[in-house]
């Protein structure tokens, strides 16, 4: 297991600030390409996680954090397992870390991850495609009915991105006050944010502006029973849930019917306290042992919070 990712930017390197500025610019004078639908490739970098591997990549500062929050996370302590040759669905995989983690641990598994934003998709697609057996990747977002729906993609912090605008806007603003040490960030996570060089910038306020603007991106949306209908499941190891927002539209596309192929679950809810307990307590009540944890950026004030639950 990775415990904690390297470095990207070089920490207090003025030329990797530039750099990142840069970047930025340049992504956002391009960004809108994918969002208008005209097909055109985004940016796509490279980065390396601590034991040497590369991943594709829209922001090579957001896959230092990424990496922290996923490959620090001890499943096995909160009761889940992973077996070897199980069925995985990633839903919200953004470029395909946690998948990566999946095939690491879980060498003969199949898995399958949904991301719904173009540019992402992109970039978790040529991921997927490079793990050894290749996952799947679906460009999806999964919710309570199919149709359409307008999220704010946030083309400078792409794992933002989300269907419900209220949960995008805490989660910058949680994020803003992080690295502007307007909240006080556990050890792990303060080392993480001044190694990548997030702290560097943090105190130009127009830098964080268009760090953290959204645009409107149109994507398609599907249940999840219809999905695995389509893929021909019928027993699902673990469910991991990362939709910024929507983790609760997402288990309403699950008919009843198709709640005992479930597993385990790892979601990750961005909506407060209170409705953490009440979708815990449904799982209980659905004969799932369960228990809550909470992500890095609740530090920054964001609520957000993981279920684990395993039956």
């Amino acid at each position: 297991m990775l415990n904690r990712a390297g470095p990207l930017l070089p920490s207090g390197c003025l030329d990797g600030i530039n750099a990142l500025r840069e970047t930025l610019a340049e992504k956002f004078a391009l960004s809108s390409w994918a969002a208008s639908g005209r097909g055109e490739m985004p940016i796509m970098q490279s980065a390396t996680l601590p034991d040497g591997r590369s991943v594709f990549c829209l922001n090579t500062y957001e896959v230092d954090f990424g990496a922290h929050e996923i490959f620090s996370d001890d499943l096995a302590a909160h009761g889940l397992s992973l077996p070897a040759d199980g069925t995985y669905l990633d839903v919200g995989a953004n470029i395909g870390l946690f998948s990566l983690y999946l095939r690491d641990h879980c060498p003969q598994a199949r898995i399958v991850a949904f991301e719904p934003m173009p540019a992402v998709f992109a970039v978790l697609e040529r991921n997927a495609a490079a793990l050894v057996p290749p996952a799947q990747a679906i460009q999806l977002a999964l919710g309570a009915e199919p149709g359409w729906a307008e999220f704010d993609y946030f083309p400078g912090v792409a794992a933002l991105s989300t269907q419900n605008r209220a949960v995008g806007q805490t989660m910058a603003a949680g994020l803003r006050q992080l690295l502007g040490g307007g909240a006080i960030a556990g050890d792990d996570v303060q080392e993480v944010l001044e190694r990548s060089g997030a702290t560097q910038v943090a105190a130009d306020t127009a830098f964080l502006d268009q760090l953290l603007r959204p645009e409107t991106v149109r994507a398609q949306i599907d249940t999840l029973s219809a999905q695995m209908q389509a893929l021909g499941i019928d027993r699902v190891d673990l469910l991991k849930i990362d939709t910024e927002g929507a983790e609760r539209e997402v288990l309403a596309g699950l008919d009843e019917a198709d709640w005992p192929k479930i597993q385990q679950l790892l979601v990750e809810v961005h909506l407060g306290e209170e409705v953490t307990e009440i979708m815990a307590e449904d799982l209980r009540r659905r004969g799932f042992r369960t228990s809550v944890g909470t992500h890095p950026l609740a530090q920054g004030g964001a609520a957000v919070f993981h279920i684990y639950a395993a039956r």
